[in-house]
Parts: C-alpha cells; structure tokens; sequence
C-alpha cells in the first residue's frame, strides 16, 4: 500500500472516531468519500483513472468529500488534507486534491507546487466552472466530478505540460 493510500486510510479512521462512531465505510484508494456522495462503484471508476494517470506520468491525484470542511474554507481544507496525507510525490510535489462538500455546495482543487506551475489556479477554476458546476447544478455529483477529473488528467497528461 502507498504511503498516500495508507494516509487516506488512517485520515479516513480518525475522522470516524472522532465523529463518534465507526463507519463500515473503507477508503477505496484515492477516492475517500467521507460524505456518501458517490457509490462504490464510482468510487472505483475515479480510483482507477487516478491511478492510471499516476502509472503514465507518476502525479497523484485524489479525490475527498466531507459533510462540513469542518467548518473551514473550502481551500484551507483542501490544501490541509492534501498536505496532511501527501498527496503528491515529495520530491516532485506533484499532487492534485479535489475536495467536494455536498452540503455547503462547495468544491476546490488544490494542486502541490510542482503541478501548480503547469495547471494554474486560474485552470483549476475554469474546470470547476465549466466541467464540474453545471452538472451539480443538476444533483449529478459524480457526473460533475468526473468531468472535472477527465479534465485534469487530459490537462497533465499533455507532453508540454509534463511536472519535471
């Protein structure tokens, strides 16, 4: 199991004990959906375009959703729970997070530095705006994710845009 994979996983227990209870909900490799949007089988389908992509070019993506952000802005979030289960190689910080909460109809993605020199905040936006925003809109949350997710793949797995 990879680092980032064992931290999803130690992450994803802490916030179920913390809630008071133990959920029979697992972490499927980088999709971990603490808020139940998804089913298990889009779980799997995002889990398996994020580590196709990791295999082609070695940058990780993840994908987390949570009920409150706890209570944070949605890029504070973002950015913490990225750093705080390593997504991304260290070396490289070549990370990509992607925090949903369903609830407060709010959604980020975060980028490490590596990957932030080729897929700019401003890009970050544009998929959420365009890919992702219009699909919530209509209640198809894995629809809006999954666009969002195939663009950023599409984006990064672009020779020129490559994270040395």
């Amino acid at each position: 199991m990879s680092r980032a994979l064992l931290a999803l996983w130690i992450v994803h227990l802490l916030v179920a004990l913390s809630a008071g209870s133990c959920s029979e909900q697992h972490p499927i490799g980088f999709v971990l959906d603490n808020e139940g949007v998804l089913t298990s089988a889009q779980k799997s389908t995002l889990d398996s375009l994020f580590r196709a992509h990791e295999e082609r070019t070695g940058n990780e993506i993840a994908l987390v959703t949570h009920p409150t952000f706890n209570g944070r802005p949605a890029k504070d979030f973002a950015v913490a729970f990225g750093d705080s289960v390593g997504v991304g190689k260290k070396d490289r910080d070549n990370g990509v997070l992607i925090a949903l909460c369903k609830a407060r109809r709010e959604v980020f993605i975060a980028t490490g530095k590596g990957t932030e020199r080729v897929l700019h905040d401003s890009i970050c936006q544009r998929i959420v705006d365009q890919e992702m925003l219009p699909r919530f809109k209509l209640e198809d949350h894995y629809g809006g994710l999954l666009s969002g997710c195939l663009a950023i793949i599409d984006f990064l797995d672009r020779p020129e845009n490559r994270i040395p």
